[in-house]
């Protein structure tokens, strides 16, 4: 019979380590990482404001160079929720 100790460490390993990301990256999150610290802040404010709309959001970011869609950042507005992004809030 072949040795399994390698094989039950290395399962362990798997069972014992974080999940691994599913699916892409949010979009939002990542423009949010290309952008100047006071600029990313700013999009952040105005993304926590309910007076302004995902679609007004996603024009100006689009109209900026940063294309991005008024559901990704819908999406991302919900982030920590069930139907949000992974962004941390």
């Amino acid at each position: 019979m072949a040795d399994t100790s390698g094989l039950l460490a290395a399962l362990s390993q798997l069972a014992d380590a974080p999940p691994a990301p599913r699916g892409p990256r949010c979009t939002v999150g990542t423009i949010l990482d290309t952008l100047d610290t006071d600029t990313a802040l700013k999009v952040r404010d105005v993304l926590d404001s309910p007076s302004v709309s995902s679609t007004q959001i996603a024009d100006a970011l689009t109209g900026s160079g940063h294309p991005v869609q008024s559901p990704a950042v819908a999406r991302h507005r919900r982030r920590g929720g069930s139907n949000g992004c992974r962004c941390p809030r």
